[in-house]
């Protein structure tokens, strides 16, 4: 991963510059140890990496150029028709006549690109809050109160006016006929994969996997994400089956089921594995740390966890600087689609309510809110939802969820990636393109309760498939050997889908006054008290002051502050997120 810069003029005899952009890049990123330029007389585009730059450059061809950040599956094809590039990246291409210059986004949109308009120049970022600060772009509320209420942010809109994030597979061409936007790459389902039965699916679905994961990733020697769940699970094992050798990781304490249940199968499995934690002086270290998390996080990922999220990323980065996540892995199974409940592929209306209430609008703290944001983040979100889904309004509302699902990971997996930029090249193997259209072309059916996935488990490993997940039970297909180990998952899942049924993911966010307060909770508190030491967070004098009742306010950063039982910390830190942005781009909330 890097970050790309540009700037485009409509004016061809103009020439430009990005000295703004890469002055309020190192501002807020600091200064990076790989750069590259390549430029026209009326367009300039940088590329910037502060790890090792294996996935990110520029290249030359007679009168023309391509520069991208991210990593794209073969870089060495960067310059080949933007529909059969494969990978994560932003990419930014002159034609060798001069007289075409194409930026683009991968074909799934993970890596985050976004857009603004100043006169006749138009600019690029990777980073929406780097465009801000250079542009001093006012914030927009609603795009605010969007972060705030759901803690994501997928789609064209941002926390800033006039500044966009573009689509997946979507190119923006300048020409001497004026500037286009077209859709290179659409998905669409794969007859031959959809017409399998289901252990000739299976078949195919590993098959196709461990090609797409060989063909990018043998020869290097990756860490790779591994938790007590499903997805890593996948991922390690198609890693495994490629011929790539990997070191696994888990990230948490002694004890936690991920660690537990992750040292557990790297044994069995023979990986080299290495848990990751904090370090003691954390809740010293950690307040020291909050800025960064902003910056990197753009301001749209939740900055006081992220803090130690990058921590893990530092110690990996010391040895290795390739990690494979695995977001995404959920595609194989029916998460996008559950809350289609029973008209999941037996129509092609899309239940937007209830995914949004299911998926998105969790629950939160709203007492602090001057007003309740959540109708007007409701309706937000779902014209964001229908404008992805409207071409393919016809299929079966699975293959628009699927769609759908993806979407919203580019504002979560897709941001994850770019927040590790600084430390390591993250890529998410299955949002390989390939892997991706394998994915959603298995039959629905297949995918219910993890047959599919469960199934693949098995014929890549079958001791690791047999060891139990977090969630209750083994990876392994369920039989009538093996039911009575089933007993936790189908417990669990009876109880979350009552729970939805009975609308309690609309609670109030809170972990209960009887909740015991963890080494990472003391470690946010003491960012709350250090900011609020700074007189950053004072509820009458913040940039974000005026969308919150300043009395509730001051009431949960007081709990905050003091570590106390059931404060909504995740709230919090996007409170804590949103104040730090809006100074890192010196704008406020009017």
């Amino acid at each position: 991963m890097a970050d790309l810069l540009a700037i485009i003029s409509r004016d061809r005899s103009r020439p430009v510059s990005v000295a703004d952009l890469l002055a309020a890049h190192e501002s807020l990123r600091g200064p990076a140890s790989f750069s590259q330029t390549v430029s026209a007389s009326w367009a300039e585009v940088v590329v910037l990496d502060r790890v090792a730059p294996p996935l990110a450059g520029t290249e030359a061809a007679g009168e023309g150029w391509v520069a991208w950040a991210g990593p794209l599956a073969d870089a060495a094809r960067a310059a080949a028709p933007l529909s059969e590039l494969e990978g994560q990246f932003a990419l930014a291409r002159l034609a060798t006549d001069g007289a075409e210059l194409v930026v683009a986004t991968d074909p799934l949109g993970m890596m985050p690109l976004f857009t603004a308009a100043a006169g006749d120049l138009t600019y690029f970022s990777t980073s929406a809050l780097v465009l801000a600060r250079a542009l001093r772009t006012p914030p927009s509320k609603i795009g605010i109160e969007r972060f705030l209420r759901t803690g994501t942010m997928f789609g064209r809109a941002t926390p800033w006016e006039g500044i966009e994030r573009l689509q997946p597979a979507e190119a923006v061409v300048f020409s001497p006929a004026g500037v286009g936007r077209e859709t290179y790459w659409r998905p669409s389902v794969d007859a031959g994969i959809r017409s399998l039965g289901f252990d000739d699916c299976t078949a195919a679905c590993v098959e196709r996997g461990t090609e797409a994961f060989g063909r990018r990733y043998r020869g290097a020697h990756p860490w790779a994400d591994l938790t007590g769940g499903f997805d890593t699970r996948l991922l390690t094992l198609i890693t495994q089956g490629a011929g790539v050798p990997f070191h696994a990781n888990t990230v948490g304490d002694d004890g936690h089921d991920d660690v537990d249940i992750a040292r557990e199968i790297a044994t069995a499995a023979g990986w080299p594995w290495t848990r990751l934690g904090l370090p003691d002086d954390w809740a010293e270290v950690a307040p020291t740390r909050i800025e960064e998390a902003v910056a990197w996080g753009d301001g749209q990922l939740e900055a006081m966890h992220l803090c130690n999220v990058i921590e893990g990323h530092r110690e990996k980065a010391a040895t290795e600087t390739m990690l494979l996540n695995g977001g995404g892995g959920e595609q194989f199974r029916d998460y996008a689609w559950g809350h289609e409940l029973w008209s999941a592929n037996r129509s092609n209306q899309v239940h937007y309510d209830r995914l949004l209430a299911w998926r998105v609008l969790g629950p939160t703290d709203l007492s602090v809110f001057r007003e309740d944001p959540t109708p007007a983040v409701a309706a937000a979100l779902r014209a964001e939802l229908e404008h992805r889904a409207e071409p393919f309004a016809d299929a079966p509302n699975t293959f628009q969820c699927d769609l759908l699902h993806a979407l919203r990971n580019t504002g979560h997996f897709g941001a994850y990636q770019a927040l590790a930029a600084g430390w390591v090249h993250m890529e998410l193997p299955f949002y390989l393109k390939s892997v991706f259209s394998t994915a959603i072309s298995a039959q629905p059916r297949h995918r219910q309760s993890h047959r599919l996935m469960r199934a693949m488990d098995r014929a890549l490993d079958p001791r690791v498939a047999a060891i139990q997940t977090k969630t209750g039970g083994p990876a392994e297909p369920i039989g009538v050997a093996n039911l009575y180990r089933f007993t936790p998952y189908l417990w669990r899942r009876g109880k979350r889908f009552g729970s939805r049924l009975r609308g309690k993911v609309m609670g109030d966010g809170s972990k209960g006054e009887g909740a015991l307060v963890t080494e990472r909770e003391r470690a946010f508190a003491a960012t709350i008290a250090s900011l609020r030491a700074q007189g950053r967070l004072d509820p009458a004098a913040m940039r974000s002051a005026s969308l919150f009742e300043s009395a509730a306010l001051e009431t949960v950063l007081q709990r905050a502050e003091q570590a106390a039982a059931g404060v909504d910390w995740s709230l919090v830190g996007r409170i804590v997120t949103v104040e730090l942005a809006l100074a890192g781009a010196d704008a406020a909330i009017e």
